[in-house]
């Protein structure tokens, strides 16, 4: 008597997809809100500061949740200074009616990370030139518990992305571009 099996394997794989996910959910970390009136990460405006050529934009990513977060930067540690956090941070450019991103400046060769535990928040600064009306900025982030490398384009199969519209930063500030 011959018995085909065949129809086993598709079984087995809808099985795992069915319940892989709920399995990995069970075994990750719950995240809670630290504010619940703020999203879980969100960055802020915090002003403009003048440099050599170009107005830079001050932003600042913030975890409003009691997960630990990291994002990518230079080859440049973190430094504070005035009791803040500063980095270098690699963020993208989002047009949202492209759907493209794309790198939001030449980012090098070396890739360091940032810890951004919960509650913190790390400023970066963006030049005002390099945004217009169309497109946004986009920070690339992983929670601590992937355990990958954050990677614009590469890494784990789900990005997690923390956007700034222009629409955030006062008129008068955006028509001295």
């Amino acid at each position: 008597m011959n018995v085909r099996t065949t129809h086993l394997q598709p079984l087995f794989v809808a099985t795992l997809v069915l319940v892989l996910p709920y399995v990995v959910l069970a075994n990750s970390e719950s995240c809670a809100l630290i504010d619940p009136a703020r999203a879980a990460q969100f960055i802020s405006y915090e002003g403009m500061s003048e440099g050599t050529s170009d107005s830079d934009v001050l932003l600042r990513p913030h975890n409003n949740s009691d997960c630990p977060i990291i994002v990518e930067s230079d080859d440049h540690d973190p430094f504070v200074f005035q009791g803040k956090k500063n980095a270098s941070v690699h963020y993208l450019l989002h047009d949202p009616w492209r759907a493209t991103l794309k790198p939001g400046y030449g980012w090098g060769d070396s890739v360091f990370t940032v810890d951004i535990r919960g509650g913190e928040s790390v400023w970066f600064r963006v030049p005002l030139t390099r945004l217009n009306r169309r497109l946004a900025v986009a920070v690339p982030f992983e929670f601590a518990w992937e355990a990958n490398h954050v990677g614009a384009f590469v890494g784990p199969a789900v990005q997690h992305y923390v956007y700034f519209f222009l629409d955030r930063i006062p008129a008068k500030k955006r028509r001295g571009k």
